[in-house]
């Protein structure tokens, strides 16, 4: 006898304005002319070359500068970026770690690419608002070449009255655990083809006859390609 159930509304599209598109982030002129200029010096550079000076220069790289990156406000949105109950979700998988290992008295967290600090910052959250007593005993490390990224993580901490957690990372042993969220895709990558004879050849990098970026076949920049796709 009971009544049936509803399920509310027709599904539509609902659209909020904090997750529509960013414009076109555009282009980094000085940037590009120094990979010209080490193409014209130097020859065709690997793909993965090309990607380490795209990415992570020091000075101009998309990520090392720290201004661009994840973020509502920014090019893209990584799950812990869009809301904290993925840091959430974390924390009880550390908390089981520390649980495993035996509660170690220091238990650290390294996480490689933190970006803005939004998974730090959900875990630590998550941990609070559990009252998990690993927050007590955690230390969290960043492995980050953008040096403006420890400052936004630890602005994001300090709001949640831990700041404390966080310590420089000296690339040493850790007893804890180690997080990469999507991390290995802004890793620098060889790119390869095969000719017609199905001979291994290598994508690289050049310059074109106005001086425009294209991409050449050449003999493969290292023998460890073949190596490892054997």
């Amino acid at each position: 006898g009971a009544p049936p159930m509803t399920l509310g509304p027709e599904p539509g599209l609902r659209r909020v304005p904090d997750l529509e598109p960013r414009p076109d982030p555009g282009h980094e002129p000085a940037l590009i002319d120094m990979i010209r200029a080490e193409i014209t010096s130097a020859g065709p550079m690997t793909f993965a070359r090309f990607m380490e000076l795209a990415l992570y220069h020091a000075e101009l790289g998309y990520y090392a500068t720290g201004r661009r990156g994840p973020g509502r406000a920014s090019d893209f949105l990584t799950a812990p970026e869009s809301h904290p109950i993925f840091g959430w979700a974390i924390a009880r998988q550390l908390e089981e770690v520390w649980e495993r290992l035996g509660r170690p008295p220091r238990f650290v967290v390294r996480e490689q690419g933190a970006g803005s600090g939004a998974l730090a910052a959900g875990i630590v959250e998550g941990l609070v608002r559990s009252g998990s007593q690993l927050l007590g005993v955690l230390r969290y490390r960043i492995a980050e070449r953008a040096p403006d990224r420890e400052r936004q993580l630890r602005e994001r901490l300090e709001a949640l009255g831990a700041a404390d957690v966080l310590e420089p990372d000296d690339g040493g042993p850790i007893e804890g655990a180690v997080l990469g969220n999507e991390v290995l895709d802004a890793l620098p990558v060889h790119r390869v083809t095969a000719s017609e004879d199905g001979a291994l050849r290598e994508l690289h990098v050049a310059l074109d006859g106005q001086g425009i970026l294209t991409t050449v076949e050449a003999e493969p920049s290292t023998p460890a390609l073949g190596a490892r796709l054997d």
